[in-house]
């Protein structure tokens, strides 16, 4: 092998990336990587194999004129296109040649990444990017609306013992303020979450009784049966029990909101190795899959009164107890299930 010859396959050798040596879309040489990008383990099983087999259809064209280029010594960016795995699984990858003399002749350099990680990795920054501005957006409104919202209370309460009267009418005023303020005040969280007081609890079946305690009579006045499937005995977690319980009645009155003409809302309560299990499930008439990656994103909602904080909030509240959070949804209904690690029993509280 000449000098030329072992530079270029020692640089494919110790690419970090899936490299390729072609010519004429023939595979002459490949790293290690590029045969497990294929879902082919051995190093040189692609050796001799033609490349367009490995290419989706409807990338061949563009793939074929990238290298069609690539012969006239162009080098090119990174493009993007679809391949097939060795068991046939497709995959996007994004993919840059430059021109090369290899064993005499000239040949392609195929430098190959899969895409997937990456576009992850950009989802995820662009969903905080999402969430910072969110928050401070959030931070900004709740202070301006609280200021001339406080006075507007001041001056109902000086008012409203001069017109005894019009009481209900004041009283449907107060119960909108109260709706304000409480909009406001997941605003401010999303701005910035309260501190949690963390604490053991022994009875989670006792904390999903207060909760549908709480919420059975709205439940019953929307013609809604709760039916719970709730295990007596189950391991202690550690939790702040009031933001817990804002969680589960949001998902229970999402629940509600969902079933206008009534329905059903099953509680499961399980153990399972290294977590309990609570699942709210009701047959309502679902979220469209269009709308489902959407529903955590901030205020986004689906119903004509809600703020599209709620859900979101949720899943932080969730996740800031090192729990698990799943949504699942078709025509049949919509379930969200909720998983908390175990702890072992303690009096002591910690505020986080």
């Amino acid at each position: 092998m000449k000098i030329g010859e072992q530079i270029i396959t020692s640089l494919v050798d110790h690419s970090p990336d899936p490299v390729i040596l072609l010519r004429d879309g023939v595979i002459l040489y490949h790293n290690q990587q590029a045969a497990q990008l294929f879902g082919i383990p051995e190093k040189n099983s692609l050796v001799a194999n033609n490349i367009f087999m490995s290419v989706a259809p409807g990338s061949l064209s563009s793939f074929q004129q990238m290298l069609m280029n690539l012969k006239q010594d162009s080098i090119l960016d990174f493009q993007e296109f679809m391949f097939y795995r060795h068991e046939g699984i497709c995959f996007e990858a994004e993919v840059k040649g430059i021109p090369v003399i290899f064993q005499s002749e000239k040949a392609v350099y195929l430098l190959i990444r899969d895409t997937k990680e990456r576009k992850k990795t950009e989802e995820f920054l662009l969903h905080s990017e999402k969430l910072m501005a969110a928050g401070q957006l959030a931070a900004g409104i709740a202070h301006e609306i609280r200021n001339p919202l406080t006075a507007i209370k001041g001056f109902l309460q000086l008012t409203e013992d001069q017109h005894e009267d019009t009481k209900p009418y004041f009283e449907i005023i107060h119960a909108e303020i109260d709706r304000i303020e409480l909009i406001l005040s997941e605003l401010l969280t999303l701005a910035k979450p309260k501190d949690m007081e963390f604490k053991v609890i022994n009875n989670v079946q006792d904390l999903l009784h207060d909760v549908t305690t709480l919420i059975e009579t709205q439940a019953i006045l929307n013609n809604i049966e709760i039916v719970t499937n709730i295990k007596l005995c189950t391991p202690s977690i550690q939790c702040d029990e009031n933001q817990l319980k804002q969680v589960f009645i949001n998902f229970l009155k999402n629940s509600i909101e969902a079933m206008p003409d009534g329905g059903q809302i099953t509680i499961d309560l399980d153990v399972l190795h290294d977590s309990v299990q609570i699942s709210f499930r009701d047959n309502g008439p679902g979220i469209p899959e269009h709308l489902l990656n959407r529903v955590e994103e901030p205020f986004f909602t689906t119903k004509e009164k809600g703020t599209g904080l709620g859900l979101m909030i949720s899943k932080q509240i969730i996740e800031n107890h090192n729990g698990r959070f799943h949504l699942f949804s078709n025509a049949q209904g919509t379930s969200i299930i909720v998983n908390l690690p175990f702890t072992y029993p303690s009096s002591e509280a910690v505020n986080i």
